[in-house]
């Protein structure tokens, strides 16, 4: 997906929060934040990918204010809440593939814009999906079993907490394949990383778990490592949560069926979905244009 005029905005207040976190002295803060603002207005184009650019600005600031992990307090906090809401929930929760991607989207509901109190409410909201296509995805995992040998799911994850919300739908998609939980290999905002799903208490309850070897929100295939790039060739279904896989996938003509998985948390997204702001959506696309 490319840029909408809108993503210029949201892009300077990715800019702006992310050199906040990353800089404690003011005047050096302001120097990082003017400098990749700098590079945000002078390449800025409705012809980019909106994530290219916020992993290119958030380089530039993790480099020049000396940080590796701006975000690693908001991740830790989200973590805890994330952990916390999901075990209570996870309680009453079904066996069955439309509650489990029901609350694997409750999960993306995690942002790094919304403070502690908001987002303990959000997530305590019930899923609607705006778009379902349930019913397709279950087709597909039943029709892996008519072909000899197992077949490969890509599952990749988004933000940090969320993995205490994908684990239960991981174990239910195993019954049908193999799945391999991607995750990035180094920080990018607060999307997971392996040193943070390392973190979670629940690292071995994952089997299979592979990063991008990048560095950038969605998937910046160009960069990914060797390794990646192999296994997303040999991959039968991507499973992608997350705005940022909605945004960088498309565009990569895969030519592999994709679950996108994601809550619309701007209205660029939103609009290109034809659903509501805040909408979540589950849609397969079985054959990418």
């Amino acid at each position: 997906m490319r840029a909408a005029k809108e993503c210029l905005a949201c892009l300077e207040d990715l800019t702006k929060r992310a050199a906040r976190l990353a800089v404690a002295d003011p005047q050096k803060r302001e120097r990082v934040f003017l400098e990749s603002r700098s590079f945000l207005t002078k390449n800025f184009s409705q012809d980019l990918i909106p994530a290219y650019l916020a992993g290119e600005i958030q380089r530039i600031i993790r480099k020049k204010g000396k940080n590796e992990d701006p975000f690693a307090a908001v991740k830790e906090k989200e973590m805890n809440i994330a952990r916390e809401i999901a075990g209570d929930l996870g309680k009453k929760l079904e066996n069955k593939l439309d509650s489990l991607i029901a609350f694997a989207a409750l999960g993306n509901s995690l942002d790094f814009f919304m403070d502690p109190d908001t987002l303990q409410n959000e997530l305590s909201k019930p899923v609607k999906l705006a778009i379902n296509n349930i019913d397709r995805l279950q087709d597909t995992l039943v029709n892996f079993g008519e072909y000899q040998g197992r077949k490969k799911i890509l599952y990749f994850a988004d933000n940090t907490g969320e993995c205490f919300f994908d684990l239960p739908l991981l174990t239910y998609l195993e019954k049908y394949a193999d799945v391999i939980y991607v995750v990035k290999e180094s920080p990018v905002q607060n999307d997971l990383t392996l040193w943070d799903l390392e973190q979670s208490g629940i690292r071995e309850n994952f089997y299979r778990v592979a990063t991008t070897g990048t560095d950038s929100p969605g998937l910046d295939l160009e960069n990914a490592s060797p390794e990646f790039f192999k296994l997303i060739g040999q991959a039968d279904l991507l499973f992608a949560k997350g705005m940022g896989y909605y945004e960088t996938l498309p565009e990569l003509r895969l030519l592999k069926p994709t679950f996108f998985l994601l809550k619309t948390k701007c209205h660029p997204i939103a609009n290109s979905l034809k659903v509501s702001l805040n909408s979540y959506v589950g849609l397969l696309i079985e054959s990418p244009a």
